[in-house]
């Protein structure tokens, strides 16, 4: 695994961390956010590693698609449902507890997934 990617990951579970504790808070904004910002450095830490283009935060969806199409797996399109769920979440507050919790949980499964394909 390239350092560029064991250090994003870290990076990923940081914020991962910071959203568990928001969510303790109930604060559901932060919450989001912060898995949204777990997400996004997880992808852009396995694109870079992979030499793929990334075009930025915004750009995610580039690299859920890299994902689909060399690992023949449209399950990374669901995990990208609740990173696009968690984003608008932080910014209009529109999801209940149970739904921030689970799009959390499928954040960790993202990450789990890109550690297990950076091996």
């Amino acid at each position: 695994m390239a350092t560029q990617t064991v250090a994003g990951n870290a990076i990923s579970w940081a914020f991962m961390a910071k959203a568990a504790a928001a969510l303790a808070r109930a604060d559901l904004v932060q919450a989001s956010r912060k898995g949204w910002h777990a997400a996004a450095y997880g992808l852009r830490d396995f694109a870079r590693s992979k030499g793929w283009r990334y075009t930025g935060f915004y750009g995610i969806v580039g690299v859920i698609e890299s994902l689909v199409e060399e690992y023949d797996d449209e399950g990374f399109y669901d995990l990208y449902a609740s990173i696009d769920a968690l984003a608008v979440n932080s910014a209009q507050c529109c999801d209940s507890r149970a739904g921030v919790e689970y799009d959390l949980s499928r954040v960790g499964e993202l990450l789990r997934r890109l550690e297990q394909l950076a091996v």
